[in-house]
């Protein structure tokens, strides 16, 4: 028995740690569009966003860094249907996932403008299928809420890579990086 606990305790263990590296390897995204920025108006969200990224150096991995920990902070996930706005959002503190990457894509966007990186960087807010093992896993899922599934790329203009994220991912499992279909 005590063998047996120890097994199950170091296997669990082990899917714990490498979480993330077993979701991106059975979960891919694909793009199916994208989704409009929202500019942040509200000065309490800026503010939170000028404290979190003043006197760091900036580049794509610290900004989707800062993005998810004050998109995380501020927002609890909810199935039902929710705005995306993420002035409104600040206020409200309810999003589904379309909430979720609205904001994470708005704070994204305000950090490159201002520290005027719009050359090097760009960020999407993009719709997306989700596939388990290459098969697309929303017809099996009959709620409307699974219709399809939101998230983010931030790309490096210079080298052509990107950074996905899914931020309600991030916030219910702590995985702060997704895999995209490759064709």
């Amino acid at each position: 028995m005590k063998k047996s606990l120890k097994i199950i305790s170091l296997i669990l263990f082990f899917l714990i740690l490498c979480r993330g590296s077993i979701y991106r390897l059975l979960i891919k995204y694909s793009d199916v569009g994208t989704r409009p920025e929202i500019q942040i108006t509200n000065q309490n969200l800026i503010s939170k966003i000028k404290s979190s990224s003043s006197y760091k150096a900036i580049d794509s991995r610290e900004i989707a860094k800062i993005a998810t920990e004050i998109t995380n902070e501020q927002l609890k996930f909810t199935t039902k249907n929710a705005i995306s706005n993420p002035n409104q959002l600040i206020h409200i503190g309810k999003a589904n996932c379309v909430g979720y990457a609205s904001m994470f894509n708005s704070i994204v966007n305000y950090i490159i403008k201002e520290n005027n990186l719009q050359s090097e960087l760009k960020a999407e807010h993009k719709i997306g299928k989700l596939e388990l093992f290459g098969v697309n896993i929303h017809p099996y899922l009959k709620s409307p809420f699974f219709k399809d599934h939101d998230f983010n790329e931030i790309k490096n203009l210079n080298t052509g890579k990107s950074i996905f994220v899914d931020p309600s991912l991030s916030d219910y499992l702590h995985i702060d990086r997704i895999m995209m279909k490759t064709e």
